[in-house]
């Protein structure tokens, strides 16, 4: 008979020494567990923007009940961005990917950060991608920030999976959170497909329990028409709405991730303004910078030409990228942040 992980063991920070010896045991049993219900990494669906050859490579990973389209022009626009900021063609391969129960990826019986990180770890080795730079939103942030916490950096990897340059989330934290979308699960669900024949059908029955109309439209995304121009909800919404609760979790005894990692935030959000949650950036990403910008959630819509700002010039930083305005073009030249003090690349962290 399968077992249950005993995910109590995973959640929060323990408070005595036998809470914490479970704990780390549980992290430990969670791959023996994956493999004993017969968890294993999927093939990612992906879509290329950029060079498919590049000298830099960016996983960018999607939010709960979106896909790689979910991303819009915001690819584009980071790769547009990067070359302004450089004056020249940017040397980026950018790999859109859809997690498992979502997009054209495929379904499975399970859903949590440690299978789409491990999922994420398939997809590099088969892509022969070393040093990537993972860059995720909200459960994809997540799940960037849980792989770099279990296999390392370049420099340092900590396991059998290759080792990241650095990380981008965008209005995500590495800490359990207070939250779910059953409201919304419930919605979907409750739909009958095989009677609709309009997605205004849908809207409408929607409306109900989702009156917010950007909301809805976030929702409908999900929506498409197969070959017999029958509706169907791409994700695999039985599971996701089961283990919805794996992705707001967090596994305690996480290892801390040494590397660069660039966290934006919406101020209308919570993700980045709560207390307990900027603890544990500062704890598990010690070499973190934490910017804000206007919005909400979907800072990467809601504030996209920031947030490209924040990412491009967290990464001309990191990678040593040449900008066109920038007066000392040796390879080592001084980079002036936001609300800082110029400095050297090794030394931005240093009091972080």
């Amino acid at each position: 008979r399968k077992q249950a992980c005993p995910a109590r063991y995973l959640l929060g920070t323990p408070a005595t020494k036998s809470q914490q010896v479970k704990a780390r045991a549980a992290v430990d049993l969670l791959g023996r567990w994956n493999s004993m219900n017969g968890f294993s990494a999927i093939r990612m669906a992906r879509q290329i923007v950029g060079r498919p050859k590049a000298k830099h490579n960016i996983v960018m990973l999607h939010g709960l009940l979106s896909s790689k389209r979910g991303w819009g022009g915001f690819p584009t626009r980071l790769l547009k961005a990067l070359g302004d900021a450089t004056g020249e063609e940017p040397d980026f391969s950018i790999h859109l990917v859809d997690c498992r129960n979502h997009g054209d990826s495929d379904h499975t019986s399970f859903h949590s950060l440690q299978a789409v990180a491990e999922d994420v770890k398939h997809y590099l080795v088969e892509n022969e991608l070393s040093s990537p730079i993972l860059m995720g939103h909200s459960m994809g942030g997540k799940a960037a920030l849980l792989y770099a916490t279990l296999y390392g950096t370049e420099h340092g990897p900590y396991g059998d999976g290759p080792g990241v340059r650095s990380v981008v989330a965008l209005d995500a934290a590495p800490c359990v959170y207070d939250t779910n979308h059953k409201y919304i699960f419930d919605a979907m669900q409750s739909i009958d497909l095989d009677t609709i024949r309009s997605r205004a059908e849908v809207d409408q029955q929607l409306k109900a329990q989702i009156p917010y109309a950007a909301e809805r439209a976030y929702v409908m995304a999900n929506l498409r028409t197969d070959a017999d121009k029958k509706a169907k909800w791409i994700p695999n919404l039985p599971v996701l709405a089961r283990d919805e609760r794996h992705v707001h979790d967090w596994p305690f005894g996480s290892k801390p991730y040494h590397g660069p990692a660039l966290f934006v935030g919406g101020n209308l959000s919570t993700r980045l303004t709560n207390e307990r949650h900027l603890k544990a950036v500062r704890t598990l990403c010690p070499r973190s910078t934490v910017v804000m910008v206007q919005g909400g959630h979907f800072v990467h819509h809601a504030a996209a030409e920031d947030t490209v700002e924040h990412i491009v010039d967290f990464l001309a930083l990191e990678l040593r990228l040449r900008r066109k305005d920038d007066p000392f073009r040796e390879e080592h030249s001084f980079k002036r942040m936001k609300g800082q003090s110029p400095v050297f690349p090794s030394e931005v962290y240093a009091d972080m």
